[in-house]
């Protein structure tokens, strides 16, 4: 069953889903403490939770006074991490840097992020602007697979074959717990855990879509707003 987080996008980056990749129907095998793992790089639990933790405070005034379980935004901060480590890394093979059309829209997006500290802005750049990351990385590499001067459009194209054959060739494993798996191609927030939710609680907290009477009832550290 899939679940979709609705989380109001900030200063204009986009908020759709993040791609992550894993094995096919493989339970990840990782490490106490690590919480993804991508190709030789590995995201622990404790950077999912501070992110998520900043991501919240920036997001709060968007949810306008509706509770959010936390564990909707975990799923989602995990995914944008396992993203641009993907995207880094296909860069590093191709000895390129992200399209500078990705700094463009961060410089004009932070324009309109003066009123959040400095940790709540870096925040929603890294977790809402992964997206455009993976684009600015694949419009790279695009470029230089395809040699000469192609259209921004062709480059594009043409990266995004090399992402998606990247992701074929390396092992990306994420903690079931928050939620996240690939379909043809296409990141969705799953039901990825071994147990069976069977209270009412329970099957709140892994409703399809957001309860926010359930999440108000959440002590603080399980919820956003």
């Amino acid at each position: 069953m899939t679940r979709v987080s609705r989380v109001r996008g900030l200063a204009g980056l986009a908020v759709a889903s993040a791609v992550l990749l894993t094995g096919c129907g493989a339970v990840p095998d990782l490490n106490p403490g690590v919480a993804l793992r991508v190709g030789d790089e590995a995201v622990s639990t404790r950077a999912v939770a501070d992110l998520a933790s900043d991501y919240c405070d920036a997001a709060a005034p968007q949810l306008e006074g509706q509770a959010l379980p936390r564990h909707y935004l975990n799923g989602r901060v995990a995914s944008s991490l396992a993203l641009r480590s993907a995207a880094n890394q296909l860069m590093a093979a191709h000895g390129v840097t992200a399209d500078q059309s990705y700094a463009t829209a961060v410089a004009q997006a932070e324009t309109q992020l003066t009123d959040l500290t400095t940790a709540q802005r870096d925040a929603i750049v890294e977790v809402q602007g992964s997206e455009l990351y993976v684009a600015a990385a694949e419009t790279s590499v695009g470029r230089k697979t395809l040699g000469g001067t192609p259209s921004d459009e062709d480059a594009k194209a043409a990266g995004e074959k090399e992402f998606l054959a990247w992701l074929d060739d390396h092992d990306v494993r994420i903690d079931p717990r928050y939620g996240v798996a690939i379909e043809k191609g296409q990141s969705v927030l799953t039901d990825t855990s071994l147990s069976l939710g069977v209270s009412s609680t329970a099957k709140q907290a892994d409703a399809e879509t957001p309860d926010s009477t359930y999440a108000g009832g959440l002590p603080s550290t399980q919820r956003c707003g």
